[in-house]
């Protein structure tokens, strides 16, 4: 955040941003539910350099085209990332190796910094999107809408969604993982995996385990969520059924998720940490369909993801209920929330 002066929609409080209608409800909050990637995992050295790295691998070893550079930076993929219907990592890999068979039939050209110099550009794409706020299917929608019926065939042809995560698998879990994570050996790269590049952005000692409930609602797997778990030094305030990953059919901004956890874990009231847009629609859809005896679950918006390097301008537009620098000042701002309701519950005539 800059040194604007303050949002009048929010209340501060220390480092942490409230809007002043939460605060009443604030004391009720019994249960946390995290997202991990750029929340509880830095991953820009990881996922997200896999996700351009997997874009590249396909085309020349699976496509069979030269390997003449990159074809997707980071920051591209961050793009979509901040535009709504693009949480799944996976997907967006797929997306853009679509974008570039599509240039390719548009162009003829195979090689990756003539086809970068080509429309539809990645950031042009993302920008549709992000007004649409059709996802992934827009892009591909539009994407497709470029090719006559016989490029079309060509470019799908080549497109094979399955193959495009089994090299982002690889490439991310490694040799060392890749059995454990996905149930096979890698096929298309033998390397070491970037996971090893993750990094832990919470710490464990903000993270009282007697003060509340702990859940996870992650785009992830299960298994490569419970080893960010474990790299975090934080698995064990976790069981299986406190956590919603990919492998339970649901996928943010589904606040099915949310729903599951808060109801499995007899919540009071909720509140969601995430750090991409799908994360607070998973939050306001609950709330749009909860009744009157469902839990409360409000979302905090963490800064350590791509939305902490925007114009604050455009982080507020979303009007989370929470805004914080990362998960540890949530934390222990959230902590002394905590106590001094227990404090005032003790002294209460």
């Amino acid at each position: 955040m800059t040194d604007r002066e303050p949002d009048p929609q929010y209340a501060s409080s220390g480092a942490v941003l409230v809007r002043p209608q939460v605060l009443p409800h604030l004391a009720s909050i019994d249960t946390v539910i995290f997202d991990i990637d750029g929340v509880v995992m830095d991953v820009t050295q990881s996922i997200r350099t896999v996700g351009c790295d997997a874009v590249r691998v396909y085309l020349t070893q699976l496509a069979g085209w030269p390997d003449t550079g990159a074809f997707v930076e980071p920051e591209e993929i961050e793009l979509y990332k901040l535009a709504d219907g693009f949480n799944d990592d996976w997907e967006i890999a797929g997306i853009n190796v679509l974008t570039y068979l599509v240039k390719s039939e548009l162009t003829g050209s195979t090689d990756a910094a003539a086809l970068r110099q080509t429309t539809p550009s990645i950031a042009d794409l993302a920008a549709n999107a992000r007004r649409s706020r059709g996802g992934v299917p827009f892009v591909r929608q539009t994407l497709l809408g470029l090719l006559d019926g016989a490029a079309r065939e060509r470019a799908l042809g080549l497109w094979d969604c399955r193959k495009i995560v089994q090299v982002f698998q690889e490439l991310y879990a490694g040799e060392d993982h890749c059995f454990a994570f996905y149930g096979y050996h890698p096929q298309y790269v033998h390397v070491a995996g970037r996971i090893a590049l993750d990094r832990p952005l919470i710490r464990r000692e903000s993270i009282p385990p007697a003060i509340g409930k702990f859940g996870v609602y992650s785009g992830r797997t299960w298994e490569e969520t419970r080893a960010a778990l474990e790299m975090a030094g934080i698995a064990d305030l976790f069981t299986r059924e406190r956590v919603i990953v990919v492998d339970d059919k649901l996928l943010k901004p589904d606040p099915g998720g949310l729903a599951a956890l808060v109801q499995r874990m007899e919540s009071a009231a909720a509140i969601y940490i995430g750090d991409m847009p799908d994360d607070r629609e998973a939050a306001r859809r609950y709330r749009a369909a909860k009744s009157d005896t469902d839990a409360e679950v409000f979302d905090c918006l963490v800064l350590s993801g791509p939305l902490g390097r925007r114009d604050d301008d455009e982080i507020r537009a979303g009007c989370a209920d929470v805004i914080a620098p990362d998960v540890n000042a949530f934390m222990e701002w959230w902590t002394e929330i905590a106590a001094e309701s227990r404090r005032a519950a003790v002294h209460k005539p």
